[in-house]
């Protein structure tokens, strides 16, 4: 949907604006008869094309003809200017081609054919000069120039590029020229090993550094149960009474905020090392692009000197350099986007105001909202890149992100479902409904959370089997580990027993695990003794709750109710029994109780 309406406004935007008062004209004829070629200049009454130097390409001078509007119907006499450029260029090609291999350096000069100046250039290898280019009343008129004036001028320019030619095609100037290409190839290659060695140095170090960051978030993940654990034991080992005391309750907010300093500093130092290791990959990014600008710049160099190459300078000059430059930016904008987002997710994470195991959460998924972010902005950055690099090749990229449109469209409605499990995958995310390692309910099936994205959610239940849920299909989820979990112990006794005892058998024995270092860290709080909860026919119902930590839940139940059971057989108290009333009618009726 995203992409949709991206595409949608884009064409929206780069919409030609309509002009009012001017007759619609046909499409095919719009593009190909009324407008001239890309190679041609329209100026009013006349049209110019350049002639170019086989060498380099560089402009000598332009060529006019009179203006043709429809190059469908051409009247009689007209040549069109792109014909005549074509063909002045391609007689320079076959003149600086013999200039090649002749001896002397041919001469330029000015002969009349039907009262026009025309230009010959002359050679030791033929007896007939060759007939370069006629000039016209247009050319004059359009250079502000009398036909000698501009015959006199165009001669002396291509005199001057005949002259240039062969100087740079001797043997001497060619084996020069070598000579620095081969300067230029060699400086390249070794300022590649250069580069392939420092990038070799920072791979290695980029390894330490992610082995660094995975033990600092694992750290992160554990420091806040045993910090817990520690602030407890401390707590304990103090008399029962300071409990009750005003000091013992300030010594206990100070090791509660030892233990978010603790954990804050965790953070802190996790998020040095994720800074320290974007910068090795800034590094290795610079490197990697300065290796490219390195040999491009060789490459256009080699080709600028080099006669036989140098009428593609111009090329290698113009579009490989905007292509280079558009991906540069492209690339820079995307390590940007995902530096501005580690550092606004950081910044989430070690905000004081929130609680400390709502924090710890939030490191938690802090990294998997952060690679769903960088995955947005490096597919939006990157089809901004295509669109640029389609328009620098002539293509036509409002059709293009139409018909994207169009298709973005119809997947659109055809993959709903798709969609709204992306919807529905985003907003589980952002509002914490779970997380990976947390044990969810989802309807009638529920599991440990072993695989979390954007499109399904993967449980694995007790039976070790694999559960795949689409994100749109969760409505209602059962969260039972987050930040704390709950045992809900309840159990019958018999009338015949105390009940005073009972509940404080109860209490003692919760009291005694609670107060246990193998127990203490997977018990947040002591136990709470509720009471008498309800009176049936089968006895008593005696509720406990214990608080645990996330995913402790189980492991407290069950050895819980092993010591309640080996306390109530201690004691002598017994288990509430579902109990009847028979009669029997007879002479010798009485009641029997059944067990």
């Amino acid at each position: 949907m995203l992409i949709s309406l991206m595409t949608i406004a884009l064409v929206i935007g780069w919409g030609a604006i309509a002009q009012s008062q001017v007759p619609s004209l046909p499409s095919g004829a719009a593009n190909n008869s009324f407008n001239p070629p890309s190679e041609v200049s329209r100026h009013g009454e006349y049209e110019t094309a350049s002639i170019k130097s086989p060498l380099d390409g560089k402009e000598l001078f332009e060529v006019t003809s009179p203006t043709i509007f429809n190059r469908d119907k051409i009247p009689d006499g007209f040549l069109p200017v792109e014909v005549r450029a074509q063909d002045v260029n391609e007689r320079l090609w076959r003149v600086f081609y013999r200039t090649y291999s002749a001896k002397q350096t041919p001469i330029v000069t000015v002969a009349t054919l039907n009262n026009r100046p025309i230009i010959e250039i002359s050679d030791d290898r033929s007896s007939r000069p060759i007939r370069f280019v006629t000039l016209t009343e247009p050319d004059a008129d359009f250079n502000g120039k009398t036909l000698d004036e501009l015959t006199q001028a165009w001669q002396t320019i291509l005199q001057d590029e005949v002259a240039r030619f062969k100087q740079l095609t001797t043997p001497e100037a060619v084996r020069q020229r070598l000579g620095q290409a081969l300067q230029i190839l060699l400086g390249l290659l070794i300022a590649s090993a250069v580069i392939w060695f420092l990038r070799r140095i920072l791979t290695r170090r980029q390894k330490t550094l992610e082995s660094q960051y995975q033990e600092q978030l694992t750290a992160s993940t554990n420091r806040v149960p045993l910090a817990n654990a520690a602030a407890k034991k401390a707590h304990q080992s103090e008399p029962s009474i300071s409990s009750e005391t005003i000091a013992g309750e300030e010594t206990e907010a100070r090791e509660i905020a030892d233990v978010r300093s603790q954990f804050l500093a965790i953070l802190q130092h996790q998020f040095s090392v994720k800074r320290r290791l974007d910068i090795d990959k800034f590094l290795q990014w610079a490197l990697f692009w300065i290796f490219i600008l390195m040999w491009y710049v060789g490459i256009a160099r080699i080709i600028s000197i080099i006669p036989l190459l140098m009428r593609w300078s111009v090329y290698v000059w113009s579009t490989p350099l905007a292509l280079i430059a558009i991906w540069f930016g492209i690339s820079l904008a995307i390590r940007l986007s995902k530096s501005l987002i580690d550092r606004l997710l950081h910044s989430w994470t070690v905000n004081p105001l929130i609680p400390l195991p709502e924090a710890q959460r939030i490191a938690l998924r802090s990294n998997t909202i952060a690679e769903a972010l960088k995955g947005l902005a490096t597919f939006v950055l990157a089809i901004v890149g295509i669109i640029w690099t389609l328009g620098l090749f002539n293509v036509p990229t409002s059709s293009i992100v139409a018909g994207g449109a169009i298709v973005g469209l119809a997947i659109s409605f055809g993959s709903q479902s798709l969609i709204k499990d992306l919807v529905n995958g985003c907003l589980i995310l952002i509002e914490d409904q779970f997380a990976l390692g947390d044990v969810i309910q989802i309807d009638n099936k529920g599991g440990l959370v072993e695989n979390l994205n954007l499109r399904v959610t993967q449980l694995r239940n007790s039976e070790g089997q694999l559960i795949t849920i689409p994100n749109s299909a969760i409505a209602n989820v059962c969260n039972l580990t987050r930040l704390w979990s709950r045992v809900d112990f309840s159990i019958v006794v018999d009338y015949d027993n105390d009940p005073k005892q009972v509940l404080d058998v109860l209490r003692q024995v919760s009291l005694q695990m609670y107060q246990e270092p193998d127990w203490c860290d997977r018990l947040p709080e002591p136990p709470e003794v509720l009471g008498i909860d309800d009176l049936s026919h089968t006895g008593m119902l005696v509720r406990v709750w214990l608080k645990t930590a996330p995913m402790q839940q189980w492991s407290v139940g069950r050895e819980f109710r092993l010591r309640v059971r080996q306390a109530f057989e201690a004691n002598n108290i017994r288990i509430g029994k579902p109990q009847s009333i028979t009669y029997n009618m007879g002479l010798n009726s009485h009641i029997q109780q059944d067990t």
